[in-house]
């Protein structure tokens, strides 16, 4: 369960995605393939794939669904397929330090327990190459997050990723106002 203000930020992510289908059906262009480096964009069902770690691996593989957002990016959770452990992808803030900010992917978000870590602080989203899993390793070449449903959906990443972070920058205008 979230509070109100990741509800209200919730709400303004579900938004974005509804114009941006509304754009799509409109003719927009469709979806590139997603460069090297690239976000998931605004995505509601993400897949890790490979992960080469005989632990790690099979702990992370699987679809993830858009939960929630925090520290005002979205953060998802593994689809339950008969796991006993619960798996996040989430972002944590430089409120910890910069070692400790960056996407995580752990059992709960911000917990001490992580399986996996990216460590780019400025993506909207979480970044589909790139990532050390277990999270002290190198990064793992074969790892990748992906978007299900992109193509179908017409969702393009760097759009995506835009209009995310005009989202965030409308959230930090009003704090600012209400402050």
């Amino acid at each position: 369960m979230y509070n109100y203000a990741q509800q209200a930020q919730m709400q303004q992510y579900q938004q974005l995605q509804q114009q941006q289908q509304l754009q799509q059906q409109r003719g927009a262009a469709p979806a590139a393939a997603a460069p090297v480096g690239a976000e998931v964009g605004q995505a509601r069902t993400l897949k890790i794939n490979g992960c080469k770690h005989d632990v790690v691996g099979p702990i992370i593989r699987g679809e993830y669904q858009l939960s929630q957002m925090n520290h005002g990016k979205p953060a998802y959770k593994k689809a339950a397929e008969g796991q006993s452990v619960e798996v996040m992808i989430y972002f944590w803030d430089e409120r910890d330090g910069a070692a400790n900010s960056g996407w995580w992917i752990g059992p709960a978000i911000g917990g001490n327990m992580v399986w996996g870590h990216h460590p780019d602080r400025t993506s909207a989203t979480p970044p589909t190459t790139g990532w050390q899993a277990p999270h002290s390793a190198p990064a793992d070449p074969s790892m990748t997050i992906v978007p299900v449903g992109a193509a179908e959906n017409g969702q393009a990443p760097v759009q995506a990723q835009q209009q995310v972070q005009q989202a965030q920058q409308a959230q930090q205008a009003q704090q600012a106002q209400q402050a």
